[in-house]
């Protein structure tokens, strides 16, 4: 046992004279010189070391270094790169006899980083090795070249060497700082405070790191902090993190993002990660909180991220949103190639409120990017949804009340003024030139300007500022529609054409829901081809140009009578007064047709015709677009006998043709007689009245009523009644 204490005695003797003549015989500052002349040949810098460099032999053999300081090149906002108040390191001695370099733990207190780009695109981080690079280049020159044989024997006697294994006790960064300053950009992101720290750190074996950051991106403060288990291998793929979690927020003077955190059961490469993630915060008039879940994997080439079952929630509120509160729901499975720059969901779900989609989509990455895409949903009623139906029944309360309450000029000039304004005011079709998208919609009911129809399928492609519909297909009304449509964005003015077909269509229930315009009825064609120059609404009605052919069978138009016209006709005609009888204010038709032509802010026909069993009517004239007038003449002939609408007192008035102008505006049509039309349309009448006048005059003036003077009198009364 004393041998034993003797030989213990003896060993801690020899560490502490060991110890003792490394103090007095090696002192570490002056190696200085060295370490400053060595960083100076390798990185073209500076580098100053004001404080001790002192030995440390507790818990381990190590080295204690003071302030020091990385100097940036003259021109610079700041003298320093880096620097750091102390840092200390130790090794343990032991293991290297076994080619084991076990470093203890490094820590580093204080330290800053200053990185500046200036104005003139130079960087504090230019030039660093490029001393050392220029030196090794002339080295390589300059040697002469090694005999072959030489070297390949000298490579075949020489003993493999051993390969080190390195290991690091943890790593700590204590109250640490950065700033990252753009002079080109303006840029500045603030660091002002950072703390990390990594347990033992050796390859094969779990670290534990955590940190902790707040700091400043310009006007927008941050803080985070995570943990996480970290492996090590030898190659980069074979690193491996398991349990992370990351929080953080933000905030500026505008935006709060209370929280954001993330969390990873575990990551590796080629194998599947289960993570989850939430967010909640506040930008300009919208407030958000959100949640969702979704597994992730990397492919070993690092070139395929996948996503499967991704799911997100999000509950929105906000003056910005069509709605002051709102539910986003998403599923999807996604994948993103990275050489392509390609991401795909190769299947969707989402739902905002009681709006669905699905399908699929793709975005790739490029000058300009690339959208594809094929959606379908089961329903969309855009007026719930943006809540124009409960819009549209206020402003009618609203109007309906103005309308009462006011009166004057001035009102209806103000109110004139605005609505100019709003109509001249040209969509904004930037994005057109921006992005080059091409897919299909399908939507089994949609509703929208509360027009109703149904399995609409739409294939549209916006590319190089145009958008082109190349097919609107869909259902409504009892017909169907079919439209092709383009709109060129690149002029100063955007173009359009419009190409649209509608076949059978129930015309009044259509028009109530649309205009609320219930004055025509019937089953409809219509053939639209039109052009024009600006989207503007006012544009649009000055500009617009092109035909639209109508052909309507087995209807009415509302709001006129016009047999009970010709018995006005009638009446007037033997000089009675008209006995009405109450009848719906309607006029069956058979068939309607028309070709209508737009241009110069006016749309008119030539060739309006009705028939029926009763009345053949034919009708020309035009409406004015811009201010909505209507000047038609409609030409009514009775044609048939009189079953049907009119009566007897119809039968009597065969072959009579009765004009009658329409006019007025598109809210208010007025229907009238247009006697003196009537008169000189019609000759046998003009004998007639010539007949009953004479007749008149007979009974009223007895033999005076020969006299020239009186015949001459009469005749002038007649001519300016048919002329």
């Amino acid at each position: 046992m004393k041998k034993f204490l003797y030989i213990l005695l003896a060993l801690v003797l020899v560490v502490v004279i060991g110890i003792a003549a490394l103090l007095a015989l090696v002192d570490p500052n002056q190696f200085k010189p060295l370490i400053a002349e060595q960083v100076k040949k390798n990185t073209g810098r500076e580098l100053v070391i004001n404080g001790d460099i002192d030995w440390r032999f507790f818990p381990s053999i190590g080295l204690t270094l003071g302030e020091t300081e990385f100097r940036n090149p003259d021109g610079f906002a700041e003298a320093n790169l880096v620097r750091f108040s102390n840092a200390d390191l130790s090794v343990s001695v032991m293991p290297l006899l076994s080619q084991q370099l076990e470093i203890g733990n490094v820590s580093l207190n204080d330290a800053r980083v200053f990185i500046q780009t200036r104005k003139d695109g130079v960087s504090n981080l230019d030039g660093i090795g490029a001393q050392n690079a220029a030196v090794k280049d002339s080295a390589t020159q300059d040697a002469a070249p090694a005999d072959a044989k030489q070297t390949a024997a000298q490579e075949t006697t020489a003993a493999p060497a051993s390969a080190w294994t390195i290991s690091l006790a943890g790593v700590e960064l204590v109250n640490a700082s950065a700033v990252i300053r753009d002079d080109k950009t303006g840029a500045l992101t603030d660091v002002a405070q950072l703390n990390f720290s990594l347990t033992r750190f050796a390859p094969g074996e779990w670290a534990q790191a955590a940190f902790d950051v707040q700091g400043k991106n310009g006007e927008l403060n941050f803080t985070a902090k995570g943990d996480t288990e970290l492996m090590i291998a030898p190659t980069l793929d074979g690193a491996e993190l398991k349990g992370l979690s990351l929080i953080a927020s933000a905030a500026d003077s505008v935006n709060k993002i209370e929280s954001v955190s993330l969390a990873m059961d575990q990551f590796r490469i080629g194998d599947w990660s289960a993570l989850t993630f939430s967010a909640k915060g506040q930008i300009p008039d919208l407030a958000f909180a959100a949640e969702g879940k979704a597994r992730l994997k990397l492919s070993k080439d690092f070139n395929l991220a996948q996503v499967e079952g991704l799911t997100l929630n999000s509950d929105l509120k906000g003056s910005t949103l069509p709605r002051p509160e709102m539910k986003v729901g998403l599923t999807a499975d996604a994948s993103y190639d990275v050489a392509k720059g390609l991401a795909t969901l190769s299947a969707f779900t989402t739902q905002v409120d009681e709006i669905g989609l699905d399908g699929k989509a793709s975005f790739q990455t490029a000058d300009i990017p690339v959208i594809r895409l094929d959606v379908h949903s089961k329903k969309i009623d855009l007026d719930a949804f943006l809540g124009l139906d409960t819009a549209s029944k206020k402003a009618a309360n609203d109007t309906a009340a103005n309308d009462q309450s006011t009166e004057g000029v001035a009102s209806g000039k103000q109110a004139g003024s605005t609505s100019t304004t709003d109509k001249s005011k040209e969509p904004d079709l930037s994005a057109l030139k921006t992005l080059d998208i091409a897919g299909k919609v399908a939507i089994d009911n949609f509703k929208a300007a509360n027009a109703k129809v149904s399995d609409v399928v739409t294939e549209l492609a916006v590319k190089q500022g145009v958008l082109n519909l190349k097919r609107f297909d869909a259902k409504l009304y009892g017909g169907s529609i079919n439209a092709k449509a383009t709109i060129d964005a690149n002029g100063k003015l955007p173009t359009y054409k419009v190409t649209k077909h509608i076949k059978g269509v129930q015309v009044q229930p259509l028009l109530m829901d649309v205009a609320e315009f219930e004055s025509l009825a019937g089953t409809g064609n219509i053939d639209i081809k039109v052009s024009g120059t600006g989207l503007a609404e006012a544009r649009i009605r000055q500009n617009i140009a092109g035909t639209v052919n109508i052909n309507f069978a087995d209807g009415a138009i509302y709001g006129v009578n016009v047999a009970e016209m010709i018995r006005e006709a009638r009446a007037t005609l033997k000089g009675q007064k008209a006995e009405y009888v109450k009848e719906e204010r309607k006029t069956d038709f058979s068939a309607l047709t028309s070709t209508m032509t737009l241009g110069k802010g006016v749309l008119s026909t030539s060739n309006l015709h009705l028939a029926s069993p009763l009345l053949r009517i034919d009708g020309e004239g035009q409406t004015n677009l811009v201010s909505e007038s209507i000047d038609f003449m409609v030409m009514t002939s009775v044609v048939e006998s009189s079953q049907g609408q009119g009566g007897k007192d119809i039968d009597e008035l065969k072959d009579l043709t009765v004009p009658i102008d329409v006019k007025g505006n598109w809210t208010e049509p007025k229907f009238s007689l247009n006697l003196k039309e009537l008169l000189k349309r019609n000759n046998e009448l003009e004998k007639k009245a010539e007949r009953e006048v004479e007749r008149g005059l007979k009974k009223l003036l007895g033999d005076k009523a020969d006299d020239d003077k009186v015949k001459d009198a009469a005749n002038k009364l007649l001519k300016g009644l048919f002329n």
